[in-house]
């Protein structure tokens, strides 16, 4: 599985994901960025994470922090939440390449911002698709037993 940026992919993401120019409000409502770009899963389409830059001005590049989708919620028209504080987003974690990060990496930023890494998403929603439906006991077998545990109180 394999992470491209929604800019240079050349394939149609869903449009509840087109949030690129969007702004990340933090829990004191203070707007933290705007949304430069997304990482998406090549394979699902599926935006991964968010990437965002602090603390750049004119020409400097500032930091870059890939935010997971799951700890995004839309916050009405261009905005989206997070239930953090920009102080704590502006610590988080940063992959050697931020635009290819490693599993380990992954797996240190969504410990940073207390969410369930996707790919453990997707695997029990796996494990929940394989598990056999229970079959609802016939009527006959719910009465007849009502009757036995009733005779039994007698």
């Amino acid at each position: 599985m394999a992470l491209v940026t929604a800019s240079s992919i050349n394939f149609d993401i869903a449009q509840q994901h087109h949030v690129i120019g969007y702004y990340i409000y933090d829990v004191m409502d203070k707007d933290v960025a705007s949304i430069r770009d997304l990482l998406v899963d090549q394979e699902s389409h599926l935006p991964r994470y968010a990437v965002i830059e602090i603390g750049g001005m004119l020409s400097i590049i500032g930091k870059k922090i890939l935010i997971p989708w799951v700890a995004l919620t839309r916050g009405g028209i261009s905005r989206m939440d997070i239930a953090m504080a920009s102080e704590q987003i502006q610590a988080a974690p940063i992959p050697l390449s931020q635009l290819a990060p490693t599993r380990t990496e992954e797996e240190s930023i969504h410990r940073f911002f207390n969410v369930t890494p996707y790919w453990l998403e997707e695997l029990e929603k796996m494990d929940e698709k394989k598990a056999p439906a229970r079959k609802p006991a016939p009527l006959d077998e719910i009465t007849e037993k009502l009757i036995l545990e009733k005779d039994e109180r007698k």
